[in-house]
């Protein structure tokens, strides 16, 4: 259950355009850098909606609220092998990305207690890409800049079958 936030939304006179990883309401243009993890290497925008009234979220999604199932060890590997390490792309592409409850803002009697449903992707951003690496070591500004997939921007429903 995350935390009510009536101060802030009391004292604007708008809903909030989207909700952080910690379902803090924002009212700025969702951009990469407006996310809590400032160090992550991608970042993902999402609509999922309350599991009971089903009114419409828009959240972010980083490493401050997915983690990756690999073990440190293939992690590790993929790292030295120079390869991206994206697990919010893999949990897209896996249609497995979850926020878990919605954000508190009173929707509805069970809203804040009850679980979210995944909807769509609505952008995701990567930046960190291994190409600008050798060795560990940076070659390339280009590996600080965010670059938006669009193939990644799906439904992400999961199939109720």
């Amino acid at each position: 259950m995350h935390a009510y936030y009536g101060d802030i939304l009391s004292r604007i006179d708008e809903d909030p355009r989207w909700f952080d990883e910690h379902a803090v309401p924002r009212y700025c243009e969702f951009e990469p850098n407006q996310v809590v993890g400032i160090s992550v290497e991608e970042v993902a925008l999402a609509e999922i909606a309350c599991q009971s009234c089903r009114r419409h979220f828009r959240v972010a999604f980083s490493g401050v609220n997915v983690k990756s199932l690999e073990t440190p060890q293939e992690r590790q590997a993929r790292v030295a092998d120079q390869l991206n390490f994206r697990p919010i792309a893999d949990a897209i592409r896996a249609r497995t990305l979850h926020y878990g409850d919605p954000p508190a803002v009173n929707c509805c009697l069970a809203g804040s207690t009850m679980n979210s449903v995944p909807i769509r992707v609505i952008e995701y951003w990567a930046r960190g890409d291994r190409q600008y690496l050798d060795g560990g070591r940076i070659t390339d500004m280009r590996f600080f800049e965010w670059a938006r997939d669009e193939a990644l921007e799906i439904e992400i429903t999961p199939d109720r079958a």
